[in-house]
């Protein structure tokens, strides 16, 4: 299914909903046998405009239930029901057209439910009856004959609509909330796609930052998520910003002079903080327009984070589901073939052809290999934001069984870097010790890893045969540093000083990651 920029809504008779198309011929039924009433009775001058009337209420009936927003309410059935009961009784109608009565009751039943239908039937009841009560004069009995029969018929018919098409608003109730996700989706992706909204947080973070700065003349600013109750997550920030968090979780009065902190509210309360130091400037003129400026970052700022949310979600999944099919897929079909070739070597009497066997044996079993570590890499995750950890679960596991001595140092401080920022990172380094493990020959590996909160510096050593250049058709290098240049990093690969390769990614120490679009 492809995503489109505009809520589907197909124009053609065989494509709308089947419900919409069941009351619209209900109402159609209906005014075609108030039609043929008023065409063969002697009051078709008085009846005319009676039936014209019934046509736009029942027109306007149909537009209602086809609206999204209206469709699942009971009260467009019942408005119908009481505009045609008292327009009907009030104006002496014919008694053919009175037969309209029973098609909101139908309607209802259909759409939602006994109780509903009842209901009313109930409201057209009360209305024919009210109309009758307001008339001076003159003997109510032919209304009362009239409309009775109709709206007893649409009741009985409405029950039987209802018991008989349960299963259907069973159905349409479980599909409601995927069809909104999907109509939700359909407009994000056709906003973001013609560059009308942003959805990478850090970056509306970083705008937040930079309009804010420029208004109070502060020379250090930082957006948190999350609230004082609980952790707060850095997601954008600039000039020295190690005593900023601290401050949010201070009273007002106790905060130091030159620091601001506004508060930026989402949907489901509050979103996060926007701090402000060295603050040279404040009035409150400044600090109206300030929170009227964070108010309107704070909806976009709150659909980017669900955004992300939903992206991580997906290319988690994705990941997982490209592991298990590489494992059940070609993996498998991979060490069927090796089998082939040890029955080739089995049952070959000739040299030649033995010797070409076992090559090609132990060239399967060096894919097969690869495809398990690359099943591993797909899986293998950042768990409870350590990414240190990771990366030395990673190392580990890829050394055993190996001649490969590692050397790791890390040193983790300050603030957490952000999931995605972190799993960037996981990835670079999966690809650089990958490298150093399938092409360097290198007898030692050094991997170093710090950072404060707001920089960080990741080092990826080997003394193996250096020679680190792209090449033709292979893409890990240029992923690598795309995916450095999506996290406001630098990424540089370089023979190291005494034989092997470096790899050394950073970030200066004014600006904090900035999460851009990345590869998942």
């Amino acid at each position: 299914m492809r995503l489109t920029d505009r809520v589907d809504r197909p124009g053609t008779l065989g494509s709308l909903p089947y419900t919409w198309r069941v009351t619209t011929a209900i109402r159609v039924f209906a005014l075609a046998l108030a039609t043929g009433v008023v065409l063969s009775d002697d009051r078709a001058g008085v009846s005319g405009p009676l039936l014209a009337a019934l046509v736009v209420i029942a027109g306007a009936g149909a537009v209602l239930d086809w609206t999204p927003e209206l469709n699942r309410t009971s009260w467009t059935a019942a408005a119908e029901m009481l505009l045609a009961a008292l327009m009907l009784t009030s104006a002496d109608a014919s008694a053919g057209l009175y037969a309209y009565l029973a098609a909101p009751p139908v309607v209802t039943g259909l759409r939602h439910g006994l109780v509903t239908t009842v209901n009313v039937a109930a409201v057209g009841a009360l209305g024919v009856l009210a109309a009758v009560a307001a008339a001076s004069g003159g003997d109510p009995r032919p209304d009362l004959i009239a409309a009775g029969p109709w709206v007893l018929s649409g009741l009985g018919a409405g029950m039987l609509t209802s018991w008989q098409s349960r299963s259907l608003r069973h159905q349409d109730a479980r599909r409601a909330p995927y069809q909104a996700a999907h109509q939700l989706m359909a407009q994000l992706h056709g906003l973001a796609r013609r560059g009308e909204v942003a959805l990478d947080t850090a970056q509306l973070a970083a705008e937040l930052e930079s309009d804010l700065r420029r208004r109070t003349g502060a020379v250090a600013s930082a957006v948190f998520t999350g609230s004082t109750g609980g952790e707060l997550v850095l997601l954008s920030s600039y000039g020295e910003v190690g005593s900023l968090e601290d401050q949010i979780r201070r009273d007002a009065e106790t905060r130091s002079s030159d620091v601001r902190v506004l508060t930026i509210h989402g949907t489901d309360g509050t979103l996060g903080y926007l701090v402000l130091g060295g603050v040279l400037r404040w009035t409150d003129d400044i600090a109206e327009k300030a929170s009227e400026v964070v108010d309107n970052f704070a909806l976009r700022m709150d659909t980017a984070v669900l955004f992300d949310e939903v992206r991580g979600m997906a290319t988690s999944e994705e990941r997982n589901r490209l592991a298990r099919e590489m494992h059940d897929g070609v993996a498998q079909e991979i060490v069927a073939l090796g089998y082939v070739v040890d029955e080739i070597e089995s049952v070959s009497d000739e040299p030649e052809t033995r010797a070409l066997a076992e090559s090609l044996r132990e060239e399967i079993s060096r894919v097969v290999s690869e495809l398990r570590y690359s099943i591993f890499d797909l899986r293998h995750q950042v768990s409870d934001r350590r990414l240190s950890g990771a990366i030395a679960e990673y190392v580990r596991d890829l050394s055993t069984g190996t001649d490969l001595r590692v050397h790791l140092s890390f040193d983790e401080s300050g603030t957490a870097l952000s999931s995605r920022t972190e799993s960037e990172l996981l990835r670079i380094a999966q690809e650089a010790i990958g490298n150093v493990r399938r092409h360097s020959r290198a007898r030692n590996l050094w991997v170093e890893f710090v950072t404060d909160g707001v920089t960080l510096d990741l080092r990826i050593e080997d003394d193996g045969v250096g020679n680190a250049s792209p090449k033709d058709r292979h893409w890990g290098l240029q992923t690598m540093s795309e995916r450095a240049t999506g996290i406001g990093a630098s990424l540089e690969v370089c023979d190291r000083p005494g034989g092997g390769t470096l790899v050394h990614l950073n970030t200066d120490h004014a600006t904090k990651v900035r999460e851009r679009s990345a590869h998942p």
